[in-house]
């Protein structure tokens, strides 16, 4: 055998728990949405996704204020859940004005240094 990496899709939530436990041993890394387990050996050592549950957000910064921002977010969130898309990314930088809405109501996926932008997940 010239390596002993495996892929595998992630089809339980035994998958899922190994690959969270060995993500968090390394440093509490983020996972976003892993389709796919990696190991080396049998032992976990990456997952990537292939699909990314993600949204783009645009909201006029003039003409729409924080109440509708909280409404279409919610509009967002039931659209999301419909699709059974429990969790979802939504990239955002640090200027826009609906930075803080996402702060409050978002976690914060560890930002990367040095970057204009943070990826947040919904809360649930």
């Amino acid at each position: 055998m010239i390596t002993d990496i495996k892929v595998w899709p992630i089809t339980t939530q035994d998958d899922m728990d190994h690959i969270q436990e060995a993500a968090d041993e390394d440093g509490g890394r983020s996972l976003i949405g892993p389709t796919h387990l990696v190991t080396k050996a049998g032992s976990p050592i990456g997952a990537f996704s292939v699909e990314s549950p993600t949204v783009y957000w645009w909201m006029h910064s003039k003409k729409a204020t924080p109440k509708d921002s909280r409404a279409v977010f919610q509009a967002l969130d039931a659209i999301m859940m419909d699709r059974r898309q429990e969790h979802y990314i939504i990239p955002c930088e640090e200027s826009s004005p609906y930075y803080g809405l996402l702060e409050k109501h978002c976690s914060v996926i560890r930002p990367i240094e040095g970057r204009d932008w943070t990826l947040f997940t919904n809360k649930h």
